[in-house]
């Protein structure tokens, strides 16, 4: 296999290997040609022994100055490619080696001094190979002089023992020629190799080095990522604990950049996000750090504060920063910013707490109808505290299965029975007694125990449902109806975990229902097409709940594969007396048979209510004229006094019977 070319790199190291072995051997040269000379003694006239030790000495002299003045050009930081002088020193020195073959030895008497001789001119040549191992010019520019004189004096000499010396001069030079070519790959493969890790080497650093950005920079805007301004945080804290100066955090985040993300596309709402990162960092001070945690998020470092009035003097520079428009893509944008500001010196002088105080600020703001400065005080720190509490205790309750199912009723307003049930979430609190779904499922959405949550309700559903079914007090087609979250929607995969359940209960998959508010589908309509279609593949049936009060629910009749409509209650509250709730109503009505759906009425509460929708064609109804929500107790005794009534009536008798009662 060939080898591949050597770089400039590899190629001047190759010459720097060769002249600092002419450096050093030039050295060595002086001492070495004088102590031949010695050898040689009397055999040789003393005039002959002083021209050689001079010509080497020249020889070498000349050889270290050229070496020298080349190295200092390397360590100048010179690339040299090729080096004329170096060959012609070279060949120089191996001329002068060579020169007692023609003025010395030929006039020597004794042929043990000529073996001395080329004993000398062997081991320079061995020397040699060594030294121009990384360059096969240098190589031949010092052997073929040096070796070719020699074999040609002793050659041509008159004594028959010098004349096979000189034959046998072309045959260690064939020797050496061969050996210097093996070492001379050896060199130039571990050159190659070297240079190969050498950018394996650099490639590795660039890539950690990079590694490191990306650990510390958010890509999009460059500014600090969350990592990076938490340790900046902490070190600031740190000194400031020690110092007694200020340290604040400012939090702010871009109001509606979901509504210019929807409307003009994710690659322009990430232009606005570099504009604003830009914007905003103009008017930091220089001990101010600004970092993009993620979304529409920025933190500000605030060291070394005067006084905590500064830090929301800062802010509202800030807040200033989003008045004027931004230019985006062509389009003026207008935006603003909801900003919570927290301190040390008032709250805490922990990082991620301090960070966590300001963000609460922030959310205040944000509730409080956006575009706004909320500083965090000691109000909202014992509200902190008190979801804190409340969320471990949620966490607690879901583990310890405190989170149960209650069922409200579906009821056939023309016969008055049970023909189904929707499980509703309740929390038995062992202090403050049983709580609504209202009051803690918004909680779970925020800290994500809601899919907990939905997975102990849902759970809860099948065994009860599969536990009517097998009492017999219930018709085959009494469907438990289960609530989908929009976190859960959109975030995990719901259809998939009920899939499951059913599978390891041997429940049918067509005694229980999935109910989806429109406010859970909007955020990602796909998302939730792709569960509805999943659900109804196995047999679920799913049901659009809390229809008509949400932006677009005409358009996710059109974009969903549903079964049924649930009219929400606040047509249902008003519709008997107010003529627009009834056309509302009896519009939804007709809207659903014409698309072949089901539809179920909520919230009613009076018998007026019950009989207008009996007259506008909707067959069902929820509420608490019929029921509130029941513990399983008190479901399988109504429905058992369901079925004692059925039994008297006829199955089907159109009476209210203890189904139509008022619940109390």
């Amino acid at each position: 296999m060939s080898r591949s070319p050597l770089s400039d790199a590899a190629r001047a190291a190759c010459l720097d290997q060769v002249m600092r072995a002419l450096w050093r051997s030039s050295l060595l040269g002086i001492p070495a040609s004088t102590l031949l000379a010695l050898i040689l003694g009397s055999s040789v006239p003393v005039s002959r022994r002083v021209e050689f030790v001079v010509f080497v000495s020249v020889a070498d002299i000349a050889s270290m100055v050229c070496a020298g003045f080349y190295l200092r050009r390397r360590r100048a930081g010179t690339l040299v490619l090729r080096y004329p002088p170096g060959l012609v020193c070279m060949m120089f020195v191996a001329v002068a080696w060579a020169s007692p073959a023609l003025f010395a030895l030929p006039s020597a008497h004794h042929v043990e001094l000529r073996t001395v001789y080329l004993l000398f001119v062997c081991a320079t040549s061995a020397t040699w190979v060594v030294g121009t191992a990384a360059r096969r010019l240098y190589f031949y520019a010092s052997q073929i002089p040096l070796l070719l004189i020699v074999s040609l004096a002793f050659t041509l000499s008159g004594d028959r023992v010098t004349r096979l010396l000189g034959i046998a001069v072309p045959i260690y030079f064939i020797v050496m020629a061969s050996l210097h070519q093996e070492v001379h790959g050896v060199v130039v493969s571990e050159l190659q190799l070297r240079e190969h890790n050498d950018e394996t080497n650099a490639q590795l650093r660039d890539a950690n080095a990079q590694l490191v950005r990306r650990a510390l920079r958010d890509e999009l805007t460059g500014l600090a990522n969350r990592a990076a301004f938490v340790d900046l945080l902490q070190r600031a804290v740190g000194d400031a604990r020690e110092h007694g100066t200020i340290v604040g955090v400012l939090y702010f985040d871009v109001d509606r950049l979901k509504i210019v993300n929807d409307s003009l596309g994710h690659a322009t709402g990430d232009m606005l996000l570099v504009q604003i990162a830009e914007r905003v960092h103009r008017m930091l001070r220089t001990t101010d750090v600004l970092a993009r945690l993620g979304g529409d998020e920025f933190t500000m470092l605030l060291d070394k504060l005067r006084s905590n009035a500064e830090a929301l003097v800062i802010a509202e520079r800030v807040a200033q920063a989003f008045v004027e428009p931004f230019a985006v893509g062509g389009r003026s944008i207008n935006v603003s910013a909801s900003i919570g500001v927290a301190t040390n010196r008032e709250v805490t002088d922990d990082a991620e707490t301090l960070l966590s105080f300001a963000d609460a600020a922030q959310y205040r703001a944000k509730q409080s109808g956006r575009n706004r400065i909320e500083v965090f005080d000691i109000k909202l720190r014992a509200a902190i505290e008190s979801r804190l509490d409340d969320e471990h205790a949620l966490r607690d309750a879901i583990a310890k299965s405190r989170i149960v199912a209650y069922y409200q009723p579906e009821v056939d307003l023309l016969t008055g029975r049970f023909v189904g049930a929707e499980a509703l979430a309740r929390w038995e609190h062992p202090e403050r007694g049983v709580l609504d779904a209202g009051k803690f499922v918004p909680l779970a959405e925020e800290t994500g125990l809601v899919f907990g949550l939905d997975d102990a309700i849902v759970a809860d559903a099948v065994a009860t449902r599969m536990a009517l079914g097998a009492s017999g007090i219930v018709a085959d087609d009494f469907r438990i109806w289960c609530n989908v979250s929009a976190t859960h929607l959109t975030r995990g995969m719901p259809t998939r975990e009920l899939a499951r359940l059913l599978e390891r209960t041997g429940c049918d998959p067509n005694l229980i229902g999935l109910e989806i508010t429109e406010t859970a589908v909007l955020p990602d309509v796909a998302a939730a097409a792709r569960e509805i279609a999943a659900a109804r593949k196995l047999g679920i049936k799913v049901a659009l709940d809390d229809f008509g009060t949400g932006h677009s629910s005409l358009t996710l009749l059109r974009s969903l594969t549903i079964d049924r409509v649930k009219i929400d209650r606040t047509f249902i509250t008003e519709f008997t007396r107010d003529s627009r709730d009834a056309a509302i109503v009896r519009r939804v009505i007709g809207l659903a048979h014409d698309l072949g759906l089901d539809v179920v009425a909520e919230g009613v509460e009076t018998p007026e209510q019950a009989r207008l929708l009996v007259e506008l064609g909707c067959p069902r109804a929820q509420g608490w004229l019929f029921a509130k929500a029941l513990p399983i107790a008190d479901l399988r005794t109504r429905l058992d006094e369901q079925r004692g009534v059925a039994s008297v009536n006829g199955e089907f008798a159109v009476s209210p019977g203890p189904a139509l009662r008022v619940a109390e």
